[in-house]
């Protein structure tokens, strides 16, 4: 819905003050997954699910000139359309995990799509209208594709048998003359509202219930609604919520197949689904863009590619299925990289019982990192070890996944570290076919020299695995730049990792004892592409430079990590009790001359320690799940974004701590008894203590946090899923404060008009919130400026404890 406000003038022409965007797909939650609205204070006397409240009024060129007060009732009599083009009741969650308070009942598989439209922008008539008028021409372009994408997602949702996509994500690319192209993907699943009784009182839900797949070798587009499988555990609670029952075992069919693509795009899991972890695969396509093809169909096919390509790249491990699966794009001009990724992982095939599980994987809970295939089957260079928790399975000297660390999992005592690498490689100002080729050809040297970085920021800081791995790609006129972040962590079952030094490849070393598992071989052959080996050498490989220190270490009374969850928290006896301060940072600067790979990253920590210093008064906390982005908006232009949440840390109750042990982590604490009596004082001194104990009462205002869950507090409804797509545009940028002024007053608005639609709908948070794309453009000489963001999350409304 959108309502224009405009300036009544009897004797010119009306002036238009602004627009209100309205989105009413949460008017139109099923009656299974609608809002608890008795736990929603609602002080107006409308009944049923309503919008209401004052919402600003937005213009491109102005900003925020005001609010309108706006009450939206509808009601909806019966879903029935004989062209099937409605996807009415459908729930959307960006939650990369199962949102708290419901149980998952069956999980359908992969749905992706993708639509293309004409951007405004390069439009001929835009010659001869106003800057206002293209501006407000493309936001309702972009509503309206993101409405369009949405009920073509619903609708595969729908014939599927699913009711909810989680884990949704969604991107809009800038083509430039070529177009606008919108992709969105999920994992379809039928999700449960639990009652009271199935829930916690004391504190929010943390794990996920067991999950399944659909077993079916056609298109998931096409499949019908009875190829799929359900939980036989109705209940859905995990065991320490259990009272005297014990849930049945799970059905799985003794051969799975996953559909076409076996992606799952969350990336937290129910402890023993994952039975091995085989490692990050990856797909890179370069592209070039002509305005005279079919858009859509023609970008169907270059996704399809990649995404033949991961599956096969899984199935040479060994895997039978892609967690944590993601796709991203960078465009410069008549260029497009696209990139897919993932971790392939080997899940449950068998029947199995989730209190069985937990008995299991407390007795051995390294079975999830031993290789899933045959030591004497790989062709290229790789050394295996012995696991050192069992002694039995085979590990690999360092392991790296796009997935949170698992549940159950046993990690040594050491903090979790920022490990960050940026690869920046110069490239001629070429175009066509030229550009294209040169970005093709310098694209695996790139990961690679990504890759050795990473190993070597490991082993400086003496962890053997990165969790929560993020790895884009940047594409500018002049400059390719590719840049990884994750958490580094030691993992009790992997060898204990080497200095640079003596971290060395030996081929003499042989190991007779036999292996007690049973693993398969790699299939090189899978895919419709020849095995190719590749050795590079060099100097980045032989030892780390300057580039490559542990700079990711966080200065006293902070952590940091990459995941929704802190893995150094518990090592520190700490746990994370509220939320402080969520933080957006955005850098813009002329590269001239043209950066280095050390001045990019020495730049990523100088955004961190601002970030360190303006928090200092909070420690000790927390910044988690922190995001980095890196952007050529223009031609010898750099930009790098930061988005993250700072949260409140304080110590665990020893006391809580030996009643039980926690479900997500087993932190086993090496040789640290003799030392508890020194470090029995807390090392962090909380600057005020009201930061850092649970909030007691409802807090006032709307929180908005990038993490899927609010510390210290419940999540009773989700009210939906908000995407907001708004343009900035000034010809005064330095009069109103320079561009620095520009960008900050423009972010403080989008999340104040964020803040009202959720105020709006009755809800009090905004979880899972990203910012998908902020893309700005400004030219000095003119003194002009316009910025470009996408912003998204789910509206909730929380219920914090009384303690």
């Amino acid at each position: 819905l959108q309502i224009r406000l405009m300036d009544y003038d009897t004797y010119s022409a009306n002036d238009a003050i602004g627009k209100v965007y309205l989105n009413l797909n949460p008017l139109l939650l099923p009656s299974c997954l609608a809002v608890s609205h008795e736990h929603v204070p609602n002080t107006n006397n409308i009944k049923g699910i309503t919008i209401n409240g004052w919402l600003p009024v937005y213009d491109t060129m102005h900003g925020i000139r005001g609010e309108v007060s706006i009450i939206v009732k509808l009601e909806l009599f019966e879903d029935f359309n004989k062209f099937r083009q409605s996807s009415c009741g459908v729930h959307f969650f960006s939650s990369n995990s199962v949102p708290e308070g419901y149980q998952l009942h069956t999980v359908h598989g992969f749905v992706e799509e993708l639509v293309y439209a004409d951007d405004p922008e390069y439009q001929w008539f835009d010659k001869i209208r106003t800057p206002r008028s293209t501006n407000e021409a493309r936001q309702t372009l972009f509503f309206k594709l993101n409405g369009e994408v949405k009920r073509k997602i619903g609708l595969k949702v729908l014939d599927l048998g699913a009711n909810a996509v989680v884990g949704y994500k969604q991107c809009f690319d800038l083509e430039g003359e070529c177009g606008v192209v919108v992709r969105a993907l999920g994992t379809a699943v039928t999700l449960e509202h639990m009652t009271s009784q199935e829930t916690l009182t004391d504190e929010p839900k943390k794990e996920v219930s067991p999950i399944c797949r659909r077993s079916s070798d056609s298109d998931i587009s096409v499949v019908q609604r009875g190829n799929s499988l359900s939980i036989s555990d109705k209940s859905g609670r995990p065991p320490h919520l259990l009272a005297t029952s014990i849930p049945p075992p799970i059905k799985l069919p003794e051969t799975l197949d996953m559909g076409e693509y076996p992606f799952l795009t969350m990336t937290k899991y129910p402890p023993g689904f994952i039975q091995h972890i085989g490692g990050v695969v990856s797909a890179r396509g370069v592209k070039l863009l002509i305005s005279d093809f079919e858009g859509t169909e023609t970008r169907d096919s270059w996704w399809t590619e990649l995404r033949l390509e991961i599956r096969s790249h899984a199935r040479a491990l060994s895997c039978n299925a892609v967690i944590a699966y993601s796709e991203h794009t960078t465009v410069c001009e008549d260029v497009c990289i696209l990139s897919a990724s993932g971790t392939a992982a080997v899940i449950v095939q068998k029947d199995y019982s989730v209190a069985s599980t937990q008995t299991d994987m407390k007795d051995n809970g390294c079975k999830i990192y031993h290789v899933p295939y045959n030591e004497i089957s790989h062709p290229f260079r790789m050394k295996l070890a012995k696991c050192a928790q069992c002694k039995k399975g085979k590990v690999g000297e360092v392991l790296m996944t796009t997935a949170d660390l698992p549940p159950g999992v046993s990690v040594k005592a050491t903090k979790g570290s920022l490990i960050d690498a940026v690869v920046c490689r110069h490239k001629r100002d070429c175009k066509g076919e030229l550009n294209a080729k040169e970005v093709s050809d310098a694209l695996p040297f790139l990961e690679y020299e990504l890759h050795t970085q990473l190993i070597h920021r490991l082993s400086a800081i003496g962890a053997n695995a990165i969790v929560g791995l993020k790895v884009e790609l940047c594409l500018g006129e002049r400059v390719l730049v590719g840049h990884a972040t994750g958490t580094g962590i030691t993992l009790s079952a992997l060898p204990i990792p080497l200095s640079p030094a003596e971290n060395k490849y030996d081929m003499n070393s042989s190991d007779d004892d036999d292996w007690e598992e049973q693993v398969r071989e790699l299939d090189l052959s899978s895919g419709n592409k020849d095995t190719c080996l590749l050795e590079v050498t060099g100097e980045g490989g032989a030892s780390p430079g300057p580039g490559t220190l542990p700079s990711g270490i966080p200065p006293e009374g902070f952590l940091i990590s990459t995941t929704q969850d802190v893995p150094g928290a518990p090592v520190a006896d700490l746990t994370v009790v509220r939320n402080l301060q969520m933080f957006t940072q955005i850098w813009k600067a002329r590269m001239c001359p043209l950066p280095s790979s050390s001045t990019i990253s020495n730049q990523f920590h100088r955004l961190l320690q601002g970030v360190y210093f303006k928090l200092r008064g909070m420690t000790p906390c927390a910044l988690a799940n922190v995001c980095f982005k890196i952007e050529v908006p223009q031609q010898d232009d750099l930009q790098i974004s930061v988005v993250g949440m700072a949260v409140g840390l304080a110590e665990i109750d020893k006391k809580n701590n030996q009643q039980g042990n926690s479900d997500d982590n087993v932190f086993k604490m090496d040789k640290v008894e003799e030392e508890s009596s020194s470090k029995s004082t807390p090392i962090f001194r909380p600057a005020r203590k009201s930061i850092h104990t649970p909030p007691r009462e409802q807090r006032y205002g709307v929180d908005v946090t990038p993490l899927c869950y609010v510390p210290g507090a419940k999540i009773v409804s989700y009210l939906g899923n908000l995407n907001f797509f708004f343009i900035r545009e000034s010809s005064c940028i330095r009069e109103s404060g320079g561009l620095s002024s520009f960008v900050h007053g423009f972010v403080a608005e989008v999340l104040a008009i964020v803040r009202a639609h959720v105020t709006a709908i009755g809800g009090n948070a905004l979880t899972s919130y990203t910012m998908s794309r902020c893309h700005l453009t400004n030219n000095t000489h003119k003194n002009q400026a316009q910025c470009l963001v996408n912003v998204g999350g789910d509206a909730v409304y929380v219920s914090y404890s009384e303690g």
